[in-house]
């Protein structure tokens, strides 16, 4: 090994050129890559959507959600599934485990399952969709276009942007929000009906039966081989009505509707931009889009659009992801900017010139070459990875440092510069590779932390280790080539290190003189603090302290209609248009059930936290008339994991359930430390009952289902047929006339008995009142009710909230209902767990690395008395600076470790190689020069490490939530680390000789 180092240090040409080549094919790969949020990852969850245009939530649960959650059941492979079953729509969302190794063979299982369920209603025209979430197709924009012209020019000019935007590279999917579907309205007439003899059914066979399009093959017999088709098709109103339905007399179907309309599908739901009525299209990017670049485009086009189809339409954004991601790039950008001038200031005023200039270029070669190695490890550039090259801008110098000090000391010495450069890699080459490997023994775990956050953070290690690699590289091969080269050249460099550091020499021999002192000072402050400190801090996954989005959900009074419910809302959107930070919102109005996503302007460009306005929005909504329940709810980014406090009251009775989930609201009302606390309501709707006369059914041979697709098609309306118009599909719709929905008129429509007479409905049914839920929910299977609410970080944390909902309620008796922990508690457990393996396989590499190197179990557990220390003074630093224990402060410590072993194992290296200086009679004196000569680069590499830092931990650049902890952690752990390596560390191992030398000499 050290040949072959010998031998790469002397090509000096060959050092320059690959320097050259890293850099050059690193800006090439920063111009390529594509910048998004998050890394690209399964996020190994999904939802199926089913429609059932009309259905009652009751009528969706029992014929819909329950049929495809009993084929779910048999699945292996789903952690869980919570479905919600509404007027119109069953939704299922569902969770794989996390230990799948491939998770499209679930996916695969599923659509099985989904394609098994072959009996679902007549009125579900499409199959269940199912949609697999991947963190790049999440929503990253959603634009939208209003007018105050009739809906059908509105939608004519919402199908030409559809289109358009669909064409846009870089957006993979377009789902519009209340684009409705054109159909044909045939409206019966009752009195019509029985006039003439007539069901609506029969009537409803019969366009089905006549409108065909159907091809017959080819006459190969005729002259040019001509198509053979049969058409039929109704595809205009005056086909339909002069359509024959009956003969003697001939009846056509204009004689029993009192009116058929080219009109469109009634509105489930109205979408909202900025307050504006509008047709949305919420937008997808593809895999490889740059949601910048694809922004720009969306934005580009909505500009020139709305030029072309004039005053009369305002086409807008109501969400666009890439403003935030645009922010986080310019915070980590602008952090990374200030970092990289202050390591090259600290590096100008330590080292010489062109010693610095070569350990300053390595900063750029290690980076650029990261970013080179991106694409060909799957990655792209995200907000996550530019954070973690940030992370290790001072930490990739280190290694450059601690081989350019050994050469300089050496030349310094008086070694000539080929021999120093020889002797000085072959002397730290052992120390360097064990610190690189600790380093990465640290980070590795983290490549396989559980869940969705952990794969967010899975390119933070993966980023680190890379980034290590070229700096291992360029510390043995490139530096020594490089100052061979450039020390050959100028004047010789003149020791300095009697001068260099005094006061700190001086210090540290004062204090290792009394090292009783310091190390019972340092252990008291370690155990004190750190005790002290973790009881204060709580957990908190995401911290919302830099939160940008406020997501609203309203519950209204189930009896108003869907215009009412727009006008009820209209007071809640004028509170987020007087908000001067709110900078876009959008939208869903429907009824009951309501929501909308606010987006603020970033962090660092106004006063108020998130916390502070929805404190405000609260306040002024609990004055607001019409609203069942309104819930404010501050996405704190990273994986969707939910409110902090997120509980399911699952199964048992209704009445079990019901009494537990309000015991549990009234409990966390009441509980420190929590705010916002919703329960699910899902209001009781009126509901009208036929309640069928079976003795009457049986004789007259008329089945319940008959009964019941007669009041379908006379209240809400079946498709029937449809047709192609050349641009899309036009749907039949028959139902009665929207004055003849009454109970009088459906008393009188008609049933066909068996013997062929006509039956009318009352005979057959009762009217009762009676009243449904407006939505139902499940968790695997059961009807659940979701209990939530926010949090004080301050006080508590979503564990200590659970821990207390437990001990409170375990024991009674709820009629079978239990709580089932979800959301934070659940992820906040996964993570805890997958931190605490993390860090034990850290601690297990880094302890056999070390055992392996110095073959000694006193060195090594040296060496690791600088990790309880760092962590103890990482939880003051939280402390101090009011922070949490968040996902990614914990994942500054686990990395502290490795940072922190790395200083301490090249200390004692060198004591190791030095040991035959030592004078027994005189250990001090030993360890004292020891340790001065190891001050220089000890302190460079931690002062290097922490102003690269400083900006992020600070937010100098602007704050980040997220990286800025991690920063903080990470910075001032070295520094922590530094003192310990300078005086904890010596102090111990003069003790350590001192107790050897006694050995021998009772021997």
């Amino acid at each position: 090994m050290q040949s072959i180092l010998t031998l790469l240090s002397q090509r000096r040409l060959a050092a320059k050129v690959l320097t050259l080549l890293l850099i050059v094919l690193g800006l090439f790969a920063l111009t390529q890559l594509p910048l998004a949020e998050k890394p690209r990852f399964d996020m190994g969850d999904g939802t199926i959507t089913t429609v059932y245009p009309g259905a009652s939530a009751s009528d969706i649960e029992s014929n819909v959600t329950s049929k495809l959650e009993k084929e779910l059941l048999s699945i292996s492979g789903i952690k869980e599934f919570n479905s919600t079953s509404e007027a119109g729509v069953s939704s299922i969302d569902f969770v794989l485990n996390s230990g799948i190794s491939d998770s499209n063979i679930v996916y695969q299982d599923i659509r099985d399952a989904i394609s098994r369920v072959s009996d679902l209603p007549a009125g579900v025209t499409d199959a269940p969709v199912l949609a697999i979430k991947k963190s790049y197709s999440l929503d990253f924009m959603v634009v939208g276009i209003s007018s105050d012209l009739p809906y059908k020019q509105l939608r004519e000019r919402a199908k030409t942007l559809e289109l358009a935007l669909r064409r846009v590279d870089g957006i993979g999917q377009v789902y519009p929000i209340d684009l409705r579907d054109p159909e044909f309205l045939i409206s019966l007439e009752p009195v019509q009906l029985q006039r003439y003899g007539l069901t609506v059914d029969a009537i409803a066979q019969l366009i089905a039966e006549r409108n065909v399009l159907i091809s017959g093959g080819r006459l190969e017999l005729l002259k040019d081989n001509p198509e053979l088709i049969t058409v039929a098709e109704l595809d205009d109103i005056n086909k339909l009505g002069d359509m024959f339905i009956g003969f003697m007399p001939n009846i056509q179907l204009k004689d029993v509707a009192g009116d058929i309309s080219n009109t469109f599908q009634k509105a489930e739901a109205f979408g909202s931009l900025n307050g504006q009525k509008s047709i949305l299209f919420d937008l997808r990017t593809d895999e490889s889009a740059d949601v910048l670049a694809t922004s720009a485009q969306v934005r580009d086009l909505l500009a020139s659009m709305e030029v072309q189809f004039g005053n009369e339409y305002k086409l807008g954004v109501g969400f666009d992801l890439a403003n935030e991601i645009s922010a986080k790039s310019d915070i980590v950008r602008n952090n990374g900017v200030v970092g990289l001038i202050l390591v090259l200031v600290v590096l100008a005023l330590f080292l010489d010139k062109r010693i610095a200039f070569w350990v300053a270029i390595s900063i750029p070669v290690c980076l650029l070459g990261t970013l080179a190695l991106l694409p060909a490890l799957g990655q792209i550039l995200d907000v996550y990875t530019l954070s973690a090259l940030i992370l290790i801008i001072g930490i990739i110098v280190d290694d450059a440092v601690v081989v350019s000090d050994k050469i300089i000391s050496l030349v310094e010495a008086g070694q000539p510069i080929d021999k120093a450069v020889k002797n000085g890699v072959k002397a730290v080459l052992p120390a360097v590779t064990a610190s690189v490997l600790s380093t990465m023994l640290a980070f590795i775990p983290l490549l396989f932390l559980p869940g969705n956050a952990g794969n967010i953070a899975y390119v933070i290690p993966l980023t680190v280790i890379v980034a290590l690699c070229f700096s291992f590289l360029d510390a043995l091969f490139f530096i020594p080539a490089h100052l061979q080269s450039s020390l050959s050249k100028g004047k010789a460099i003149r020791s300095n290190t009697n001068d260099s550091f005094k006061f700190v020499n001086d210090l540290i021999t004062w204090i290792l003189i009394k090292r009783k002192w310091a190390l019972s000072v340092a252990l008291v402050l370690c155990i004190g603090l750190g005790s002290f400190s973790y009881k204060q801090l709580s957990f908190l996954f995401f911290p919302t302290d830099g939160a940008y989005l406020i997501e609203v959900g309203v519950e209204t009074d189930p009896e108003l209609s869907l215009d009412e419910v727009w006008l009820g809302t209209q007071n809640l959107e004028a509170l987020f248009e007087n908000t001067a930070e709110v900078a876009s919102w959008y939208g869903e109005v429907g009824t009951p059930s309501s929501y909308w996503v606010i987006s603020l302007s970033p962090v660092n460009n106004r006063d108020r936290s998130a916390e502070d306005i929805v404190a405000e929005w609260e306040a002024a909504a609990e004055n607001m008339a019409g609203f069942a329940q309104v819930e404010f709810d501050i996405d704190g980014g990273g994986a969707p994991v939910g409110r902090p406090v997120d509980i399911k009251v699952v199964g048992g009775s209704d009445v079990g359930r019901n009494k537990l989930a309000n015991d549990l609201a009234i409990f966390l009302e009441q509980f420190e430390g929590t705010n916002r606390v919703s329960r699910d309501l899902h209001d009781s709707q009126p509901r009208v009952e036929a309640q069928l006369q079976y003795q009457w059914l049986n004789y007259y041979g008329v089945s319940a289902q008959q009964v019941g697709s007669l009041l379908k098609y006379a209240v809400e309306g079946e498709r029937i047929s449809r047709i192609f118009n050349g641009e899309e599909e036009v749907f039949f719709r028959i139902g009665l006339e929207e004055n003849d929905k009454t109970l009088a008129e459906l008393n009188n429509l008609n049933v066909r008995a068996a013997d062929g007479n006509l039956v009318p409905l009352s005979k057959l049914i009762r009217w009762v009142d009676t009243t449904s839920a407006s939505q139902i929910s499940h968790f695997n299977g059961e009807r659940v009710i979701r209990v939530s609410s926010g949090l004080d970080a301050k006080i508590t944390d979503p564990i200590a909230v659970f821990e207390a909902v437990t001990s409170t309620f375990s024991g009674q008796d709820y009629d079978g209902a239990r709580l089932v922990a979800a959301g934070q508690i659940l992820e906040t457990a996964e993570a805890q767990q997958g931190f605490s393996i993390a860090i034990l396989m850290a601690f297990v590499g880094i302890t056999i690395l070390l055992l392996l190197l110095f073959d000694r179990i006193t060195e090594t557990l040296m060496v690791l008395t600088v990790v309880p220390f760092g962590i103890a003074g990482a939880l003051f630093i939280l402390f101090v600076h009011n922070q949490v224990l968040s996902f990614f402060s914990i994942i500054g410590m686990i990395a502290l470790i490795g940072i922190m072993v790395n200083n301490s194992l090249v200390l004692i290296w060198h004591f190791r190689a030095t040991i035959a200086e030592l004078d027994k009679g005189n250990v001090m004196a030993f360890i004292v020069a020891g340790t001065k000569s190891r001050v220089r680069p000890i302190l460079l590499t931690t002062v290097t490490t922490v102003v690269g830092l400083v900006p992020l931990a600070y937010g100098l650049g602007g704050y980040d939530n997220f990286m800025s902890p991690m920063a903080l952690v990470v910075g001032w752990g070295c520094i922590i680390s530094m003192l310990v390596t300078l005086i904890i560390i010596p102090a111990l191992y003069a003790y350590v000789l001192e107790w050897k030398i006694r050995y021998e000499r009772e021997l």
